[in-house]
């Protein structure tokens, strides 16, 4: 069931139904390296939450395509509403639906910068008597296969939205990957990490500053191959609709208690 195809009346008696499980997708709008769209991390949650909703009893609502990317505004085409902007928004989407009976929740997420909001949000939602839960799909992908590598703007994102939409991946823009590490012993490993000796420290900088092609972290975004995002597709839906299924089940008395 998708919320903005519903009129009022059907709104209410979805919502009043016990255990309603209330998908929310949300991403960014911000660059994702020489040849992953701007809408990366919007476009898989949205497809992710259709496969989702089609093999089990959810309702899920708009996609979110605006996040927290103040890193990426050196980049055109980043938009960052910030983390109080996006908290403002994902409070006003539980608390509404609070208000007409929904209980559980689940932030289908496609972009770290956003889960600072999210906790906020899920702990406020706890203590008024809600339970929130939190899906970062790409960080949810290495945990099903280690193989499927993680970072940002590269093969692994790359992959995911060429399993979706071919056409979405722009290849004939492809650059290798340029680092601009600080000092020879202080090498990036991720966007804004270095490691020094046999440690990870975290360096804040602009990611445009630390690699210009904006994507990196894990394998080259070149390695992206339609058959690797099938596979992962697949996985990930099935994962998620399982947890769904066995979150539906929860107890949410239960869950508040302190003993």
């Amino acid at each position: 069931m998708y919320l903005a195809h519903m009129n009022w009346q059907e709104a209410e008696a979805a919502l009043r139904t016990d255990n309603r499980i209330v998908i929310v997708p949300l991403g960014s709008t911000e660059q994702h390296g020489p040849i992953g769209p701007l809408g990366t991390d919007f476009i898989i949650p949205d497809h992710l939450a259709s496969c989702i909703e089609k093999r089990t009893d959810v309702l899920v609502v708009p996609t979110m395509p605006f996040g927290v990317a103040l890193h990426h505004i050196a980049f055109p085409g980043t938009i960052d509403i910030g983390m109080e902007g996006l908290y403002i928004v994902m409070k006003g989407v539980v608390e509404n639906l609070m208000r007409h009976g929904a209980r559980k929740f689940v932030f289908l997420n496609g972009h770290g910068g956003n889960d600072p909001s999210l906790d906020k949000v899920g702990l406020e939602a706890f203590r008024a008597g809600a339970l929130c839960a939190q899906i970062n799909w790409w960080a949810l992908a290495p945990m099903l296969n280690p193989q499927w590598t993680t970072g940002h703007g590269d093969a692994q994102e790359v992959a995911m939205v060429r399993a979706i939409d071919p056409a979405l991946v722009h290849d004939a823009s492809y650059t290798p990957t340029r680092v601009n590490n600080m000092t020879a012993n202080l090498e990036n490993t991720h966007l804004g990490q270095v490691r020094f000796k046999n440690a990870a420290v975290k360096v804040i900088r602009d990611v445009r500053s630390t690699v210009d092609s904006g994507g990196f972290g894990g394998l080259d975004s070149s390695q992206g191959t339609l058959e690797w995002g099938k596979e992962m597709l697949d996985a990930v839906v099935d994962y998620c609709v399982e947890f769904v299924d066995e979150f539906r089940t929860v107890d949410i008395s239960k869950a508040h208690t302190h003993d």
